[in-house]
């Protein structure tokens, strides 16, 4: 179908509209002449509208004679039909093709260029070096080479990692910049931040404190980055001088067991406050402390309700304050119902309780190693309480600046001397 479209609109078609008192004998004249008809539509049962190839239309008048028909051209489509018509238009052909010429030259010059992706690096910097490597505006697009642009600016700025040059009538310059990975050497310790029982301890950097197994606190030093020399057994007048004690950045990884623990508890009878639906709306303005009624009962028709009020006052004016309030007071009724537990509703009530709490405490993404549901006794028959006990594996390290250390002559000595400096 669509290759028959093309194919038409390239030799040209007819849109023909065929009168007649039997139309249908003009369809089979044609088809039996081999003359092709597609997209019929009859519009009445004397008017018939068809397509046909326009080097078929001659053939057609001598069918429509037998057929007792006329036909009349409505429409002519297709590319013959629109050179044709063009041939008398040759300042419009010209213009469009002097158009279509002056576009394609405009575009063959590099206009602007632009950077992208720089945070350090000065994108004027960039524009520099990329214009002593021929991209700048005004040159032709065609005479630069993006890869050889690219490969420059990765030479000259020493901060480039990498660089995508896209040259076109407003070039891109595409900036990715070296991460420059930072180095502590700030003395410290590392403690944790957590209570806990060490699971795995890799030290990196620094001299452990603590081994696997030994119970921590909060606060407590596990790898220490004040690295003492070893104690020599025996002192001799010709032993050398001991090294100086080192201070260095303690690095290391410390995963711990953590526990954390949530109570839950629900009552076996308790009264519960269930919503009627029904609501009553007071609205009144109060006057200093008069209160006029507006809309609603003076008094709240329900027993037991619930009470939400809105107060609105009107600003103040050139230090002029109005004693006026809009109140609204809406009351919607509830009722209390005594609810009766089994034993093992009231411990699934208390259960998810807990649940929901643990979920509030546990810190996002941890894996858990271990669950633990136990009942405690309230001491009241009507309440059941449980305690959730979840044990956990983190990592607890975390770094702490060393303090200054006040030395011998009363001055302070802070230990942040670099790593390997020796006593001189």
């Amino acid at each position: 179908m669509v290759l028959r479209s093309f194919w038409a609109y390239m030799l040209g078609y007819l849109i023909l509209v065929v009168r007649g008192e039997h139309p249908e004998r003009f369809i089979n004249l044609a088809l039996t002449r081999g003359v092709l008809l597609w997209d019929l539509v009859r519009v009445d049962s004397e008017v018939l509208l068809v397509k046909v190839y326009a080097r078929s239309f001659r053939s057609l008048r001598h069918i429509a004679r037998r057929a007792r028909c006329r036909i009349r051209i409505r429409s002519k489509r297709g590319l013959p039909f629109l050179i044709h018509r063009l041939r008398r238009r040759r300042m419009l052909v010209g213009g469009g093709v002097l158009f279509c010429l002056l576009v394609y030259f405009l575009c063959s010059f590099v206009w602007t260029v632009n950077v992208v992706g720089t945070r350090r690096v000065s994108p004027a910097l960039v524009k520099r070096m990329a214009a002593a490597a021929g991209l700048r505006p005004g040159v032709l697009r065609y005479q630069v080479s993006g890869r050889n642009v690219a490969d420059y600016l990765m030479q000259q700025i020493p901060g480039v990692a990498f660089a995508e040059v896209d040259v076109r009538a407003r070039s891109r310059i595409k900036i990715v910049e070296r991460v420059v990975p930072k180095r502590e050497n700030t003395p410290c310790d590392i403690i944790a931040n957590k209570d806990g029982m060490i699971e795995n301890l890799l030290v990196l950097s620094g001299s452990p404190r603590v081994k696997e197994g030994d119970i921590v606190k909060r606060g407590d030093v596990i790898i220490s980055g004040t690295i003492r020399p070893p104690v020599p057994e025996a002192k001799s007048a010709n032993a050398p001088q001991s090294p100086a004690i080192r201070y260095v950045a303690a690095k290391g990884i410390v995963r711990a067991r953590i526990w954390y623990r949530c109570y839950g508890e629900a009552f076996r009878s308790e009264l519960e406050e269930l919503k009627t639906g029904r609501v009553t709306r007071i609205i009144c303005i109060k006057v200093d402390q008069k209160e006029i009624i507006i809309k609603g009962p003076r008094e709240i028709p329900y027993r037991f309700y619930k009470l939400k009020v809105r107060r609105l006052k009107i600003p103040e004016w050139r230090d002029i304050t109005f004693p006026v309030e809009f109140v609204t007071i809406e009351a919607e009724e509830i009722r209390r119902v005594r609810l009766h537990r089994s034993d093992d509703e009231a411990l699934r009530l208390a259960t998810q309780q807990a649940c929901r709490k643990m979920a509030q405490r546990l810190p996002a993404g941890v894996p858990v190693v271990r669950r633990y549901l136990k009942l405690v006794d309230a001491g009241d028959a009507n309440l059941v309480r449980v305690v959730l006990t979840v044990e956990t594996l983190e990592d607890i390290g975390i770094s702490r600046k060393l303090q200054p250390k006040q030395g011998r002559d009363g001055s302070n000595q802070p230990e942040q001397t670099l790593e390997g400096i020796d006593r001189g």
